[in-house]
């Protein structure tokens, strides 16, 4: 049986949940932020010259020109083209024989099952 309170008890009663709840959220809220501060306070501090932006400009010199590679003397000698050689159709692996001691099940439902199936 349920015992129906005085309406000024139980809005005391609400009003007392209420600032307890309203204390635990802001309990929570404040402990969020310090953890967020201490973090924050406890990071190294970024380095100057971190590129991570990729706005910023390199202050490295531009490539130079490309050199050319050296001339071949006259006498060495020339390379002929490989003809491609044909690919040869590759096999199928085969599935390793199942073991001797392997037997397939009956279709006629007559084998022993230690399972305790019916």
């Amino acid at each position: 049986m349920v015992r129906q309170l005085h309406p000024n008890a139980r809005d005391a009663a609400q009003r007392k949940v209420n600032r307890i709840t309203g204390g635990v959220i802001a309990a929570s809220v404040a402990a969020t932020l310090a953890v967020g501060a201490g973090i924050a306070y406890a990071a190294p501090p970024p380095k100057p010259n971190n590129k991570t932006d990729y706005g910023q400009k390199s202050k490295k010199a531009p490539a130079g020109s490309p050199t050319k590679a050296p001339a071949a003397p006259a006498d060495a000698p020339v390379a002929q083209p490989q003809q491609p050689q044909q690919e040869q159709p590759r096999q199928q692996e085969q599935p390793p024989p199942p073991p001797a001691d392997d037997k397939p099940e009956s279709s006629t439902g007559d084998e022993e099952t230690t399972s305790g199936g019916s």
